[in-house]
């Protein structure tokens, strides 16, 4: 897995990998925030919906702060 997220811009959905695998269920953990799970329940991906409104442009360098 080379790329750990990926954003749809027409979707404003952003799709963060944890692992590799194939969704066989998800939970709605809060509104807009999915954690997709594969068919051992391990969790595969974190979905969130409306991505922009958290945070903004994702196509910019994330600034890391100790």
């Amino acid at each position: 897995m080379n790329k750990r997220y990926q954003y749809g811009k027409k979707s404003d959905s952003l799709f963060i990998f944890v692992k590799e695998g194939k969704e066989e269920n998800f939970e709605e953990v809060v509104p807009g925030i999915n954690i997709e799970l594969d068919k051992n329940d391990d969790i595969i991906g974190i979905e969130v919906l409306k991505a922009s409104r958290f945070i903004g442009d994702v196509h910019k360098p994330i600034e890391l702060k100790h």
